[in-house]
């Protein structure tokens, strides 16, 4: 093989093009981007990765109840550029437990009150993916799915609560009166995405609406002790990227509102 055809070979199977494509994107919403980092995972010790770190602000307008500051919103995403197909089986959302999230994790502390409602964990999606496979059953490490969620996961556990990325804050200049930080796995497409129904399997079902998965992930924390906590990651196709992003702008609101 020659070395043209070698370089296009690592450019075609790096998948980095399309992370590149994703950065580039985010960049014109206006999102600030932290590319590739590596962080120490103190439980194992070892160097770790995840694709990026996104971070947008909004600077509310004061008012005669509100203080100047910034609402940050936080993204731990893996890119996946999807190869095989991978079936998903769906059920009902824990929404006892999607609640307690939103609660614990965003300045949305009320459990029944309307804005925290509006939360797109609690308002949308009422069925999530519970269970995943694809063609690639020789370990889980061969699945595209399982990777990211480690890699997304494991990075929020670790990272979250980590100083901002954005300019304006790293200097103090605009203080954050509250923060938002989720896990997201963003795909190029969905086209070999298939989902079933866990009450009623039938005949596998492109999938063809952005989706969440629900974990309950367990993990040693820095100090070696072990943890469980439950999740929601929202699993985004390339092409619905905007969809996902207006669903940030009406968590925003909420949280707007609520404040």
């Amino acid at each position: 093989m020659s070395e043209k055809k070698d370089i296009e070979a690592i450019v075609k199977e790096s998948g980095n093009s399309f992370h590149c494509k994703v950065i580039n994107y985010l960049k014109g919403k206006d999102w600030n981007i932290l590319v590739s980092p590596y962080y120490m995972d103190g439980a194992t010790n070892k160097p770790r990765e995840i694709d990026l770190i996104a971070e947008k602000r909004w600077i509310p307008p004061t008012g005669v109840n509100r203080e100047y500051g910034a609402i940050v919103f936080k993204l731990f995403i893996e890119c996946k550029y999807i190869l095989q197909p991978n079936v998903f089986w769906f059920s009902d959302k824990d929404l006892a437990s999607a609640t307690k999230w939103v609660n614990l994790n965003t300045p949305l502390r009320k459990k029944d009150n309307a804005f925290t409602q509006r939360h797109h964990y609690l308002a949308s999606n009422s069925k999530v993916a519970k269970l995943f496979a694809s063609k690639n059953k020789s370990s889980p490490d061969n699945e595209a799915i399982y990777r990211a969620l480690n890699q997304s996961l494991n990075a929020m556990v670790y990272l979250r609560g980590r100083e901002s990325i954005i300019p304006e804050i790293q200097t103090r200049k605009v203080p954050t009166i509250g923060s938002i930080e989720m896990p997201v796995i963003l795909c190029n497409s969905f086209d070999k995405f298939y989902r079933i129904e866990m009450e009623s399997p039938t005949k596998p079902e492109n999938i063809i609406e952005n989706f969440q998965l629900e974990v309950n992930y367990a993990y040693l924390d820095s100090q070696s002790n072990h943890k469980s906590e439950y999740f929601l990651l929202d699993v985004v196709e390339f092409n619905r990227l905007d969809s996902y992003l207006g669903m940030l702008d009406s968590d925003k609101e909420a949280v707007l509102a609520y404040i």
